[in-house]
């Protein structure tokens, strides 16, 4: 029953990486905003290497892993030829990972060798200068959370031979609208990468500690409307959860109650701890909710995740 289970479990994050957009996000540093290799849980990226001026039969690949609650970093080098798919699990097969999706595959991923974490990664294409020349697709099974999801990578669209490796100042996403459902029915929570250039510290191999501090600039609003001021900040360091009572005084969190409710969060720089030298421009924010058994079938139990996008 056991080997059934995870084969079954394998397939779908297979067939889930392999049917979802693999040539949707083209560019030579891709972020992929979250992983989990939790006990179960299946975190599956797929790349493809077609871009028109990909010349080299062979080119490098860096990844970089930031996990944990430090935002530690792991990085090593693998390849993907030209013209060529790779799919495979996160996770190394030592930590609960199966490998390559095609065992005969000539390219060489870099797995993540612990079990039991959550982060994000960066894959850049090192060899041919080129900004479209890497693609690419996360997608997680995760039975315990009933999370399935597939998301396409974020692209930086810059050259990734030299300086440009993990720069992604160009996204300035600083401003949110955060809502949540009744809490009964559905529990709301949010993760949170911060972004900048991160090519310094990605080439010195040290841990990307730009921060963000979050606001609620000065209110929050219950399910019909009605604000109730006081201000909170909640900060986070390279990457972190938020929920809506991080961003609320206990007084805001029992007037708003159980019945879902509104805030308008603003991001705000912060330096980075040393010997990070990282600048913020932006945040990436995922919306994670799970939805209760007060639900009912068939959506009691499951997790859903989507990027938020800037309020402008």
């Amino acid at each position: 029953m056991k080997k059934t289970f995870q084969k079954t479990l394998i397939a779908a994050a297979a067939g889930v990486a392999l049917m979802s957009a693999v040539g949707t996000a083209s560019a030579n540093s891709l972020l992929f905003p979250y992983f989990t290799t939790a006990t179960g849980a299946q975190s599956v990226l797929s790349l493809s290497n077609a871009g028109t001026s990909v010349a080299a039969a062979t080119n490098a690949l860096h990844y970089v892993y930031n996990y944990g609650t430090a935002c530690t970093h792991y990085d090593a080098s693998g390849s993907l030829t030209a013209n060529d798919i790779l799919t495979h699990s996160i996770a190394a097969t030592t930590a609960g990972g199966f490998g390559k999706a095609v065992s005969s595959d000539t390219s060489t991923p870099v797995y993540f060798p612990l079990s039991g974490q959550t982060g994000f990664l960066v894959v850049s294409t090192k060899t041919t200068a080129t900004t479209d020349g890497l693609r690419g697709s996360m997608a997680i099974v995760d039975p315990a959370t009933g999370l399935v999801v597939s998301y396409a990578g974020i692209d930086n669209a810059l050259d990734t031979t030299g300086a440009n490796e993990g720069n992604f100042a160009a996204n300035t996403d600083l401003n949110f609208v955060l809502t949540t459902l009744p809490s009964a029915l559905v529990t709301t929570s949010w993760y949170g990468v911060v972004v900048g250039n991160m090519n310094a510290d990605i080439t010195a191999g040290r841990d990307w500690k730009a921060g963000a501090s979050f606001t609620n600039n000065g209110n929050v609003y219950n399910n019909d409307e009605v604000a109730f001021s006081g201000t909170v900040t909640k900060g986070i360091t390279c990457a972190g959860p938020i929920t809506s009572t991080d961003l609320m005084t206990g007084a805001q969190a029992a007037a708003v109650g159980t019945n879902g409710g509104m805030i308008k969060t603003t991001a705000t720089a912060v330096a980075p701890a040393a010997p990070s030298t990282g600048t913020t421009t932006g945040v990436v924010l995922l919306k994670m909710q799970t939805v209760q058994a007060a639900a009912g079938a068939p959506f009691a139990g499951k997790q859903f995740l989507h990027r938020e996008q800037e309020a402008k």
